[in-house]
């Protein structure tokens, strides 16, 4: 048996990562057939927010085109809206949507899946004199005795957070006001696997005869998921256990470049060498920092930067700036000065002016106004 294993399609057929959306999804069910799976998985999140119609019948002529390669069982995720993915239940017979905890026979063995777990759902009998900490333990309680009553499946399909897990980042996932669990808590249920989605970066969280893996995003969303191969993974039964392979898919490289202005010229040690940094065909954002009386010497030498990342192959640059306001007093005595009056008065002398009668009073009767 060989399932292949999506998650996070985050579909959004609007603004800056519209076009790389619709290229990777086109891509998927073009190449899958080439896997020869005997089912295909979505762990959750395939929409990135409530959807629109022109996303739900683009959603439809994927999903169609899946189907026409092996059965699909899609849940959902913590970005979906179930009542979304409800318009797809049914619609063909080889497409599941799957909303609730449910088990589901395959060739002879048992797919488990799980859907986005609520905190409100699972604690709702809780009172509300409860606190939040004991509702996240009392509703933790709840889901590992969902898990429980699966009662060994072959594999278990989950949207959830897993404590150990990182992001792209390379910081550790934090449950926050999810409900996270363990590799080993989500194996109470007896599964010889467990397919995961919510992380987008693919990892492995256990190792051994019952391997827990995020297969990922299979697109880069942001700048910040500009490390590791984007993609899916390839799940085949051997008879005993899980054989897990990586499906790498051709997401484009996002490349964050970040120079800072020193010496009146813009720099960044680390990647001199812009063709061996980022692949052809990269977004690549080039980030400025620069002292705010240096802006137009800075524009001119990114621009130049940008240059060299077009010749280098990129796709697209974009500049974002981020100058250093740097404020300067003429005079120390002014500047040392506390309140307005006290400064007025150190211009006062400064410039051997003097102050207009009655404008000290009003200043100072303005001051006292404007005191908490």
């Amino acid at each position: 048996m060989r399932i292949l294993h999506l998650a996070d399609f985050h579909l959004k057929l609007t603004g800056p990562r519209a076009e790389e959306c619709r290229r990777i999804l086109d891509w998927i069910p073009e190449n899958a057939r080439e896997v020869k799976p005997d089912a295909i998985i979505i762990a959750g999140d395939v929409y990135d927010r409530r959807s629109t119609p022109e996303e739900r019948l683009y959603l439809a002529s994927i999903l169609s085109a899946l189907a026409d390669v092996a059965p699909v069982f899609a849940i959902n995720g913590n970005h979906d809206d179930s009542e979304d993915l409800r318009l797809f239940h049914q619609w063909r017979p080889e497409i599941e949507i799957i909303t609730e905890p449910t088990l589901r026979p395959l060739k002879g063995k048992t797919l488990a899946f799980l859907p986005w777990p609520s905190l409100g759902h699972l604690a709702a009998a809780i009172g509300p004199q409860a606190s939040i900490a004991e509702r996240r333990e009392i509703a933790k309680a709840a889901l590992i005795d969902v898990l429980r009553g699966f009662k060994s499946p072959t594999l278990l399909v989950a949207h959830i957070s897993v404590t150990g897990a990182s992001m792209d980042t390379g910081q550790p996932v934090s449950g926050g006001e999810e409900i996270a669990l363990s590799a080993d808590e989500l194996l109470e249920c007896g599964a010889a696997g467990v397919a995961l989605g919510h992380i987008h970066l693919r990892q492995q969280m256990r190792t051994g005869c019952q391997p827990v893996w995020y297969a990922g995003a299979p697109f880069r969303n942001s700048f910040g998921e500009a490390s590791g191969k984007k993609g899916g993974l390839i799940w085949n039964w051997n008879g005993q256990s899980w054989d897990v392979m990586p499906w790498d898919l051709p997401a484009r490289d996002m490349t964050l470049l970040e120079a800072s202005m020193i010496d009146g010229k813009l720099i960044d040690k680390e990647h001199d060498d812009l063709r061996d940094f980022f692949g052809r065909d990269a977004e690549v954002r080039l980030r400025i920092e620069f002292p705010s009386e240096e802006r137009e010497a800075a524009r001119a030498q990114a621009e130049e930067w940008k240059a060299r990342c077009l010749e280098a192959h990129a796709l697209s640059v974009t500049i974002e700036e981020r100058p250093i306001v740097i404020t300067r007093s003429r005079c120390a005595e002014i500047e040392k000065a506390r309140t307005p009056a006290d400064k007025l008065a150190a211009w006062a002398h400064t410039t051997d002016q003097e102050i207009p009668e009655g404008v000290a009073g009003k200043l100072t009767m303005l001051e006292a106004e404007a005191r908490p």
